[in-house]
């Protein structure tokens, strides 16, 4: 069997943290989300310490690698979700390359004066945990997104774009029928 790991990356407010965790229900797989990892770090560090906020990404991405490792020395299959920068993908890639393994990448990219909106509408809201930082101002969010999170230079050969500036018109059932060709 070849090892295998599906990614959900992209911008924020795009929907990818939703998916996920509908895919892994749909095909009864582990998913590791970022946020929810980087949360629990914050959690146990403790707002005081600021150590979360120095090393929190860092150190949320090396566990979600070592995750990853873990599945592929079991020859399980796993879902790793974050808006990952190209050298985390790149650092996948490596660990594929190691165990023969092959991943499928959802990435998920939308207008992003939509996906601003989003994200400052979901930080007005007041129910985000407290590890997350603010949006700033437009301009820095779009230059952030598609400098870091654009991903359009990572070479995947499984990869399809998901375009969630409206969300009703993404056809999720597709979506799943792709992955679940993907693990077969």
């Amino acid at each position: 069997m070849k090892n295998k790991i599906i990614l959900v990356s992209g911008y924020a407010a795009t929907g990818k943290s939703t998916f996920s965790r509908k895919l892994a229900q749909e095909l009864n797989i582990p998913c590791f989300n970022k946020d929810t990892i980087k949360e629990v770090l914050g959690d146990g560090f403790g707002s005081e310490s600021g150590e979360v906020f120095k090393k929190g990404s860092y150190v949320t991405f090396i566990l979600m690698l070592h995750i990853a490792e873990c599945f592929m020395q079991a020859e399980r299959i796993c879902i790793l979700e974050s808006n990952f920068k190209v050298k985390e993908i790149e650092e996948i890639i490596k660990l594929l390359e190691k165990y023969n393994g092959e991943c499928f990448l959802f990435r998920f990219i939308c207008d992003l004066n939509v996906a601003y909106d989003r994200y400052i509408t979901r930080d007005n809201a007041g129910e985000r945990h407290w590890v997350h930082k603010g949006a700033g101002d437009i301009e820095g969010f779009k230059q952030t997104m598609s400098e870091r999170f654009g991903l359009d230079d990572v070479e995947i050969a499984n990869k399809i774009d998901v375009d969630t500036t409206s969300f009703e018109n993404v056809n999720y059932e597709d979506l799943f029928t792709v992955a679940k060709k993907f693990i077969l």
